[in-house]
């Protein structure tokens, strides 16, 4: 264990390559077509690089290409460095009128700690009931180490405050290269063991959450139309006692529950509680996010604290 928190999960390729590692992700959803909230993506970009340098971020992923995550050859297209003129390509998408969709990583062939990913929808994806735009950002356990849980819960409040989001969470995570077989093998057999970390595919679930709320986890944030759906702030306060759990207007349309000082693993073989978790669970159980179609294996993580 590198944390009584969490625990060290890698897994590396034969010639070496890091596949998979234990990490951190921050995720905010926006049910907004991109046009409405380049700029705002734009700030949250910034304030991330601010806060971890630009140096973290290496690599540009075209996601236009298409190679089977079992051949272990690289990513799903094109990965080109981010220089100057790269940036460049970065922002002038980002500022595209319709749709953007972006992928940056720290190392061109293997996982890295640091990466964001962006989701911006046309506007017609929006008249789908489940679509939304969605954004996330990789941190490595060891700049939590780093710099304290006080100081990644400031970021996120920080990137929060920037965003019209309808919901979004930081969260201990499951953070892999691509979703191969044996990467994949591996969350299956460890997320039951490890509860509060997450098991996360952006793409996915942009294109089903809608309005629901994805789960518990360690920072969770609501925005207005979730806030309505569960009755309000003060409803939401009262039924949240548990001396673990605060909940923190951000502004009149946002707020933070916060489940704790730290992210927490809980891993079962200790028997280390996740009260917290399951009570929060438990409030957001009318508003809770299925994905449709999903087995039982998927159904099963996704009521991890409901029903065990």
């Amino acid at each position: 264990m590198v944390s009584e928190h969490y625990p060290r999960l890698r897994q590396s390729l034969p010639d070496g390559r890091l596949v998979l590692r234990e990490g951190l992700i921050l995720c905010f959803f926006m049910r907004r077509p991109h046009d409405t909230i380049s700029q705002a993506i734009t700030r949250v970009l910034d304030l991330y690089l601010d806060a971890v340098g630009n140096e973290k971020l290496g690599w540009y992923v075209d996601m236009g290409g298409d190679l089977a995550p079992e051949e272990y050859k690289g990513w799903a297209g094109a990965v080109r460095p981010l220089d100057d003129a790269q940036w460049e390509k970065v922002r002038d998408e980002l500022s595209a009128p319709s749709s953007c969709i972006l992928q940056l990583e720290e190392h061109e062939n293997q996982v890295g700690g640091f990466r964001f990913e962006y989701h911006g929808r046309p506007r017609e994806d929006l008249a789908l009931p489940g679509f939304v735009s969605a954004v996330s950002f990789w941190l490595p356990t060891e700049y939590l180490e780093e710099h304290g849980p006080g100081h990644v819960k400031k970021l996120a409040v920080a990137l929060a405050r920037e965003l019209p989001l309808d919901s979004g969470y930081a969260s201990l995570a499951f953070n892999h290269l691509l979703p191969s077989k044996p990467v994949m093998h591996l969350i299956q057999e460890q997320c039951f063991r490890y509860p509060g970390m997450d098991v996360h595919n952006l793409s996915t679930t942009s294109m089903y959450l809608g309005e629901k709320a994805r789960g518990a986890y360690w920072l969770n944030f609501y925005g207005q139309t979730l806030l309505d759906q569960l009755g309000g702030t003060g409803v939401i306060r009262a039924q949240l006692t548990h001396p673990e759990v605060s909940v923190e207007e951000l502004s009149a349309q946002k707020v933070l529950v916060s489940l704790g000082k730290w992210p927490e693993a809980g891993d079962v073989e200790q028997k280390r509680e996740m009260k917290p978790y399951r009570v929060l669970a438990r409030v957001l159980e009318p508003c809770l996010y299925e994905e449709p179609g999903s087995r039982d294996f998927t159904r099963r993580w996704q009521r991890r604290f409901l029903d065990t």
